[in-house]
């Protein structure tokens, strides 16, 4: 899953994964340690390498650096790509709502809500905004060749939906690893509050993704 902060690239994977879709993974989650720490490029080249050699995965988040690896790997790439304003306006409501304490959006594990960068609408905006002139400029090239599904719209987010979590599409048994924890955000999400399982369908068109 590639695509713009803000696009709803996240909350899709969420869909996916409550539909009986492959293990989850986001990349952010495996990425960023307490205080924004970074592990070191072997260590974060290893990760990505155990985590394509699993049977099956879904994998959230750009890291233009592991693309050319994951697409390899992957069957389907779906790249959300809608208009920056949208995406803009997406990260704009989830910064106010984490700054109201509300945790209807993923976070990061490693991360904090009131860590700067989370908090930085100008940065964000700056990502949503640059996102088709910088990322995904780059990220072109290393699609070429690769299954990948645009989603743009709304309708268009449901109804690649509904074809990858039809059943004929099931995800075969995972094999896991313990070193990569699979999502665990169904565990701490919820719309109304309440801890939300994956038998619980997130609405595949909220744009939280980071």
């Amino acid at each position: 899953m590639l695509g713009s902060p803000g696009s709803g690239k996240t909350t899709f994977c969420h869909a996916l994964a409550a539909a009986g879709g492959p293990p989850l993974y986001h990349l952010d989650d495996l990425y960023w340690g307490r205080g924004w720490r970074r592990p070191v490029p072997a260590e974060w080249e290893a990760t990505v390498a155990r985590l394509t050699r699993l049977r099956t995965w879904t994998v959230d988040g750009n890291f233009i650096d592991t693309v050319p690896v994951r697409v390899a790997a992957a069957d389907v790439v779906v790249l959300f790509d809608r208009h920056p304003l949208l995406c803009a306006a997406a990260l704009v409501g989830r910064s106010a709502r984490l700054r109201r304490g509300d945790r209807t959006d993923y976070l990061p594990h490693g991360l904090a809500p009131d860590d700067p960068p989370v908090r930085s609408v100008r940065a964000l905006l700056r990502k949503a905004l640059g996102f088709r002139r910088r990322e995904l400029r780059r990220m072109a090239p290393l699609l070429a060749g690769a299954d990948v599904r645009v989603v743009r719209t709304r309708r268009a987010a449901s109804a690649l939906l509904a074809e990858l979590s039809a059943p004929d599409r099931r995800a075969p048994a995972a094999d896991g690893d313990p070193g990569l924890p699979p999502c665990r955000c169904p565990e701490t999400l919820s719309p109304r509050g309440e801890p939300m399982t994956h038998g619980t369908r997130p609405r595949a068109d909220r744009g939280t993704g980071t």
